[in-house]
């Protein structure tokens, strides 16, 4: 039974990478914001409640959001006047550098088209982190420069019929992420 359970994982981890390998390297680079990343963003930092509501898909996100979760209000624009660590925080020191993450994959090795992630930085921070861009080679696990929540945010967005709609708020840290 041993041999089984190893000979599958040998398998998986073969063909894991050879689709790795045929992939090429992936390269991060800043961006311009969408039209709707850019809606979201000036949402959060004109602190219009009503947008970002609009703009999340349901889910606990939305629901914090509607409630008026003081976590969320917290994460999104901070306490007291203090926005370190806040997604305001970040998008307050413009421009702002939107990184496309590598897309999810589902369990047959085809791209997700109905989920991404991005990643929000302050462009000066992430050159200053990369030099303008950074490459991973396909064995590679890809690594966000920086850290979470100072230097960036991670936003992960669902297609809907109204567009691209925020699952998490940006990395609300009581959300879980979506899986592919």
């Amino acid at each position: 039974m041993l041999n089984k359970i190893l000979a599958a994982a040998s398998l998986t981890l073969t063909i894991a990478l050879s689709a790795c390998q045929t992939a090429g390297p992936t390269t991060l680079a800043c961006r311009a914001p969408t039209g709707e990343e850019f809606e979201i963003f000036r949402a959060v930092i004109s602190r219009d409640r009503d947008t970002l509501i609009r703009l999340s898909a349901d889910g606990p996100a939305r629901t914090a959001m509607e409630r008026r979760d003081p976590y969320v209000a917290g994460h999104l624009w901070g306490n007291q006047g203090y926005t370190g660590g806040t997604l305001v925080g970040v998008l307050t020191q413009p421009p702002p550098c939107v990184i496309d993450m590598p897309r999810r994959i589902d369990a047959e090795g085809n791209v997700i088209a109905s989920q991404r992630s991005i990643a929000v930085y302050q462009e000066d921070r992430f050159r200053a982190l990369t030099g303008g861009s950074i490459t991973f080679a396909p064995e590679e696990a890809v690594r966000l420069p920086g850290v979470a929540r100072q230097d960036y945010f991670r936003c992960d967005l669902v297609q809907t019929g109204q567009g691209w709609r925020m699952t998490d708020l940006c990395a609300l840290p009581t959300v879980g992420r979506v899986t592919g």
